[in-house]
């Protein structure tokens, strides 16, 4: 009678080895995988009423692929404090009736951020048609976005015409080379997009502003962020900007100054986005604000 035993021992030897290097793949895995940047980031605002009934919105960060939020807190120190959803964005609204002299308002959380990548998908500039209910927000003009202005359109078609006929068919594309090749960059250069037009500079964020203006001219949803930086250890601003482009059903992060092709450095933790302020103001004499980033204390450092 034949046996089947070195058939049967041949096969468990294969199963090891599968097992193996599956097991060595699931490691290999977790050593690439890039730990996270924990930082913990504290608002101070201070806010002078003049006796009228004070109304701020504040804009809290919210969990996502890039950034996970956690410990988070609002000290409203006599505010009354609500939270509410608007347009995707996570905010908090502070009330105090007949506010008089100083009062400081602290918001605090910790983010562990890891760095991003969306693919960027082409988008035909001739692919028409009405778009999807939730996406119309995202492309009609706003105070910092005249993407209907007569002199923006003509911007765009005077340099994607001869791009057309060349073959260049991806809105996202035209857009991106415009606004980083059509405007020179400078440091004070223009914030505003009917001004860079006119002007042919730009700074850093009036480049991104173009971006996304001519994005919604094109017929594609884009939207500005604004974000704080917490890479670093000190900063004369903490303030970062950035675009979101509607692509393949995912919003891309995008940075024209930056050079960011859907990309998001693991340094950046997104606040809220739109055309908005940062601070939503009413009925107080004067707002400040200082930001504080610190790493976290580890338990070995908090017991002595």
């Amino acid at each position: 009678m034949r046996t089947r035993r070195p058939h049967a021992a041949l096969a468990f030897l294969l199963s090891l080895a599968i097992g193996g290097c599956a097991a060595k793949a699931q490691e290999l895995a977790k050593e690439e995988a890039p730990a996270p940047l924990t930082r913990v980031v504290r608002l101070s605002i201070r806010v002078v009423g003049n006796g009228g009934d004070a109304y701020l919105e504040l804009p809290l960060a919210q969990s996502d692929e890039h950034q996970t939020i956690s410990n988070e807190k609002i000290l409203g120190r006599g505010f009354r404090v609500e939270q509410v959803m608007r347009d995707g964005n996570r905010l908090a609204v502070l009330t105090y009736p007949k506010l008089e002299g100083p009062r400081r308002i602290t918001y605090e959380f910790t983010a562990a951020m890891v760095a991003s990548t969306v693919p960027v998908v082409p988008v035909p500039v001739s692919k028409g048609g009405e778009p999807p209910e939730d996406d119309r927000v995202w492309l009609r003009p706003t105070k910092q976005l005249q993407s209907t202005s007569p002199i923006v359109r003509e911007k765009l078609i005077g340099f994607a015409g001869p791009k057309l006929v060349e073959g260049e068919d991806d809105a996202i594309k035209l857009a991106w080379a415009l606004s980083s090749s059509g405007f020179r960059r400078k440091p004070d250069g223009s914030k505003t997009v009917l001004k860079a037009v006119r002007t042919g500079h730009a700074s850093d964020k009036g480049l991104d502003r173009l971006f996304a203006t001519f994005l919604r001219t094109s017929g594609v949803p884009s939207r500005p962020v604004i974000g704080v930086e917490v890479g670093r250890a000190k900063a004369k601003s903490r303030f970062a900007h950035w675009v979101e482009v509607k692509s393949g059903g995912r919003w891309a992060p995008m940075s024209v100054p930056r050079d960011q092709w859907g990309k998001l450095p693991a340094r950046y933790v997104k606040l809220a986005h739109g055309d908005r302020p940062f601070l939503v103001r009413d009925g107080v004499g004067s707002v400040s604000f200082h930001w504080k980033v610190a790493k976290p204390v580890t338990t070995s450092e908090a017991t002595p």
